[in-house]
This record gives structure tokens, sequence and C-alpha cells, in this order.
């Protein structure tokens, strides 16, 4: 059909109307695509892939949050090897704790054979700030590697040892060995050999005045080298010191009114002191504990110590003082040790939920048998607390109750009866 001229005359403001929103709908079109391929590139960093080297979520309220990074390189900072047994519970505010005072930046967990849970989604939280490793026994130990040792078991009188505990203290220095191989391959510079109820700090009743609010504030100190009151044997380049354990008792509690109150300035829903040991027990034994824990310092240890062995199960480390005398120092007393370690018991349901698994864990009598450990009067020691308070400042009220918020064994999720 063909128009008259006049009337084309008359069309061709509308046909230019519409070529120019034609050309508006592309450009938006494009601007979509685009910003498209942004939000999905936003959203997969958030999920996990990183971001210039932090960790980024999404919080409740739609914002992008960080994990804020210690001052301290992972080669810098601290590695730790961590055997576990169901203790996800505890994992939470362990790891939370050491990523600010030591930092902690590398992580190997190996799982027991009897753990019946897995902590990895409890760890991905950490990936993008923590290198992490779990283990599986299989992946340390050769299959069947205990059966030599069921063989070979002659107990000579109901007194010795049982056959479980014997495996479980073999598979504690094979992990410990391969662990430590492989922090050591990986440049760490120090590494903590204890379990994830113990608690490495600056001893402040020796170290008088040292601020503890600070990420890092451990390697910090041992950086400095400043502190002159060091205690007699203590080398700043030790490739090892033994610490001894304070043991923090369940006996004595503050009410919850008064626990509260302590911790009044952290008003967030979330936050319930109970659930974090390190604040619910503030009560400890005058004097440590027989046995003590270890801290390597691998620049410092002989290459031909950290040389692989062609016999994995040659045994060259110990759980209580990991090199031996002739390469460790300490342990020093409590009044003179410049670092220390907490020692968490926990709460009786604790107890009970661990002895679903653990054949050290026994009944009511051996829970409050494990109470008294530990000499001297009970004294109120609040030389970790602040922490948490700092911990907060630090990361943020999103990104730590991101971190934090699964913290302790909860009541509501509890069934267990007294055995």
């Amino acid at each position: 059909m063909r128009w008259p001229s006049s009337g084309g005359r008359k069309l061709a403001p509308f046909r230019r109307l519409m070529t120019l929103v034609t050309l508006l709908l592309v450009g938006a079109n494009i601007f979509m695509a685009f910003r498209g391929r942004q939000m999905d590139e936003t959203y997969r960093r958030i999920e996990g892939h990183g971001f210039l080297g932090q960790n980024y979520f999404r919080n409740s309220t739609g914002a992008n949050s960080v994990i804020q990074l210690p001052p301290f390189t992972p080669q810098e900072s601290f590695g730790a090897c961590a055997l576990v047994l169901n203790q996800n519970h505890r994992m939470t505010e362990w790891i939370a704790y050491h990523y600010f005072a030591l930092p902690l930046r590398s992580l190997i967990i190996a799982y027991d054979p009897k753990s019946t849970q897995r902590a990895t989604d409890l760890l991905h939280r950490w990936k993008d700030v923590i290198d992490i490793i779990e283990w599986e026994e299989d992946d340390y130990l050769p299959t069947n590697w205990s059966e030599d040792i069921r063989m070979n078991y002659r107990p000579a009188s109901p007194l010795d040892k049982p056959i479980e505990r014997l495996i479980h203290e073999h598979r504690q220095v094979y992990f410990m060995q391969q662990c430590t191989l492989t922090l050591a391959d990986k440049n760490v510079s120090r590494v903590i050999h204890h379990d994830v109820d113990e608690y490495l700090r600056i001893n402040t009743d020796v170290v008088k005045g040292y601020d503890t609010t600070r990420p890092g504030h451990i390697t910090d100190f041992l950086n400095q080298k400043t502190f002159t009151k060091i205690p007699t044997g203590w080398s700043w380049n030790s490739g090892c010191w033994v610490l001894l354990r304070l043991f923090f008792t369940p006996l004595f509690q503050d009410s919850p009114g008064h626990r509260q109150s302590l911790y009044k300035q952290i008003d967030f829903p979330w936050f319930q002191p109970i659930h974090f040991d390190t604040l619910r027990y503030r009560w400890r034994k005058t004097l440590a504990q027989k046995t003590a824990k270890g801290i390597l310092q691998l620049d410092h240890v002989p290459s031909s110590v950290l040389s692989r062995r062609e016999n994995i199960f040659e045994k060259w480390m110990k759980v209580h003082n990991p090199l031996g005398k002739h390469l460790c120092e300490g342990p020093w007393p409590v009044v003179a040790s410049p670092l220390i370690l907490n020692h968490y018991l926990g709460s009786y349901e604790a107890y009970l939920y661990a002895s679903q698994w653990d054949f050290r864990f026994q009944n009511l009598t051996d829970w409050e048998r494990r109470t008294t450990r530990g000499k001297g009067k009970s004294r109120v020691d609040d030389g970790i607390t602040n922490w948490i308070q700092a911990f907060i400042a630090w990361q943020s009220e999103p990104v730590a109750r991101h971190l934090l918020s699964d913290a302790g064994l909860k009541d509501e999720i509890m069934e267990l009866s007294p055995k």
C-alpha cells in the first residue's frame, strides 16, 4: 500500500519517536546483560571464591562484609595441628580466638576414625583467610596400620593401658609428625600442638601491661623479643617451648546474671557468654597440671629433624614434649612463664556428649574426678576474657556474628541422658 506524501510527512515525527524508543530498549538490554555479569561475579565472590585475598559474604542487611586479615602473612603466623573427635561445638570458639591472638593462618584437622561429624561447613567460612587441610586417617597413615599394635598387645595386669588408648596415643604422635612436616613444607614459622579445649595466651600476670586486644599480639610479642623478665632457660630462638596448662574448673562458676553483667557491653541477641568456654569458666586451680604441651618454632628446628623418614612409624615427637628435652625448653613455673595454656574441661553436658564416642569419658563419677585436676585453691583468672570484645571490634558485628554464632553445644539440640 502506498501512502500519500502528505501522510508520510505527518508520520515522520512518530517514526523518529519509535526509532528513539527502539534504541533506548536496545541500550537497556545491553546494560542489563552487562550488569548481570557483574552481579554474577559479585555473588561468586561472596560465595567464597575470593576477592583481593578477603572473604566476602552477605550479611542480613544484604551488604557485603569481609573478614579482616591480621598484620602477618601465613608464613609469619602460626599453624596448628588438631586431631578431633566430634568437637565442632568447640572449634568455632577455638579457631576464632587463635585467629585473633596468634594469628592462626594454617590449620590441619585430622578426624578420629570414630568421628560421625565433619567440620567442613564450619571451616568453609575461614577458607580465604586460613589455609585449611582436612585429613581422614588414610591421608597420613597406611591402611590397617594398627594391626601390629593389636597383635603385640600383651597386658601384664588389668591396670595396663587398654588397647584403644594405646592405639590412640600412637595415632596422636603419627599425626603430629606428618602435620609438622606438612606445615614445614609450607614455610610456616610456628606450630601449636594442643587440643581444641586448650588456648594459648600471654601470661598477663607475668607480662604485665601487654596489650592483648591487638590482632596477632602473640606473634608480635615473640617477634619483638623485648620482654626482659624472661625465665632462666628461655631462649627467643629456641626450636621448641613446653608450656604448662592451667585447669579451668566448672565447679566454680559465676551466676548467669553476674556472667551477663561481665559482658554487658557486648549487647547482641546472638551473643551468649554461656556458649563460650573462655567466658563461662573464669575459675582455675592455682597450680598447673602436671603434663604440658608444646610450641615449635620451625625456623629454629634443625633441618635433619624436619626431614621425612623412610619409616613413617619412627617416633620422633611426643605429645607432651614435642621434640624431647634435648630440643625443647621448659616448662617454667606459672609465676615465671611468659606464655601459658588455658585448659577447659567444659560442662557436664559436653562431657556426656563426648562420652558417646570417646572411651576416655565415662560417667558422672569420672567427670567429678576430672574437675579436681590441678592443685591448689580455685581463683578467678580473667587473662583471656577480653578477646571476644576485641574480636568483635576488629571484625565488625555482622562478621563476628557470621563467625561465632554457632559456638558451643546448644542446650536445645542436646538429647542426652546420664549413663
